[in-house]
């Protein structure tokens, strides 16, 4: 069977593999859902040729055309939006749980004040130049697969938690799952049992879960929102990348023990003398090891997702944080006399 090929999963609702060129995951799910009078799309893909063509030629084998399209978007990661910078029309309907791309670009220029000067050292760790580190580019260190792609900026009509969207004979409940992303959101069709989950509940790996703001537990966001979905009545979960699968509460159980494991390893680390964001991922077992060997982008997603468990053991009280201009450092709790109820 051609892994690209277009499967009609329930009537009316098509799952449309969108290629990602040079990128492990290989495909992005779309999901097609047809009536008489309009065509929803599900997430778009990058802004690549391939991406475009893939949408294109989907819309032609269902006798379709971009006039009848409509846009939602699961969250905002670019291999879900990019596309958009291809196939946006001014007559098309975009939803999504986001008011406008413009907040995104503000998290990205607040995340930049710490993940800046995280890369310039890696890049050069023999450079200490204030200027630099103070410099709030998100795209100075051009990491390609976090920043967000878009050069138009669209209308979005704006979906909350609780919302009901329809699409033909679909009804659709608008969960807002954040974690992964900000502004990720589930679909729960409660008659037809169908999850449509983004990047929230993934069949074979487990979604990222990055963050770069101090104040802001993202891991604790994430594991609060798998507990929103645990306990769905659903038949058929269709997840952003990979097939199709069943037992959304076991795959929840299963990712959930995932991050308690990561964040115990973390935790030793910590214990063991390791202070240092970088020598804490270093130090960290991964699938793929050679942390040092690892593109800039690969290093990027490792410090994000350690920096998230370890801002979860802090706000746990486990561990303590300092922070000196932009240098963070991390020592057990019982070191210190402050304790966090």
């Amino acid at each position: 069977m051609n892994d690209f090929a277009i499967e009609e999963l329930r009537p009316n609702l098509y799952r449309v593999p969108v290629p990602m060129p040079d990128n492990p995951l290989q495909a992005l799910n779309s999901y097609f859902i047809l009536s008489n009078d309009k065509t929803v799309i599900i997430d778009v893909g990058f802004n690549h040729p391939e991406c475009e063509k893939a949408l294109d030629n989907a819309l032609h084998q269902l006798g379709r055309s971009w006039e009848s399209v409509e846009i939602v978007l699961t969250h905002s990661h670019p291999d879900h939006t990019g596309n958009l910078d291809r196939i946006w029309r001014r007559w098309m309907r975009i939803c999504a749980h986001m008011h406008s791309f413009q907040e995104v670009k503000y998290l990205m220029d607040m995340q930049s004040t710490v993940f800046n000067p995280l890369l310039r050292h890696l890049v050069d760790p023999q450079t200490d130049d204030e200027r630099t580190i103070q410099r709030r580019d998100a795209t100075r260190y051009q990491v390609s697969a976090e920043l967000l792609p878009l050069k138009n900026d669209p209308d979005l009509f704006y979906l909350d938690d609780g919302d009901i969207y329809r699409a033909g004979d679909y009804r659709f409940e608008v969960i807002t799952t954040p974690g992964h992303d900000d502004w990720h959101i589930c679909l729960y069709e409660p008659q037809k049992k169908i999850l449509i989950a983004g990047d929230h509940v993934l069949e074979r790996i487990t979604p990222s879960v990055l963050s770069w703001m101090t104040p802001y537990d993202a891991l604790k966001e994430y594991l609060t929102s798998l507990d929103k979905v645990r306990d769905l009545d659903v038949d058929l979960i269709l997840p952003g990348h990979g097939s199709p699968f069943t037992g959304v509460a076991a795959r929840v159980d299963y990712m959930k023990q995932h991050h308690f494991e990561r964040l115990e390893e973390l935790y030793q680390l910590v214990a063991e003398g390791h202070t240092s964001l970088i020598d804490i991922a270093r130090s960290a077992q991964w699938k793929h090891p050679d942390w040092d060997g690892w593109t800039l982008d690969q290093k990027f997603y490792s410090l994000g997702e350690t920096f998230a468990h370890l801002i979860y053991l802090v706000n746990e009280g486990r561990i303590t944080m300092t922070i000196t201009q932009n240098k963070r450092r991390f020592y057990v709790a019982d070191q210190w006399e402050v304790r966090r109820k």
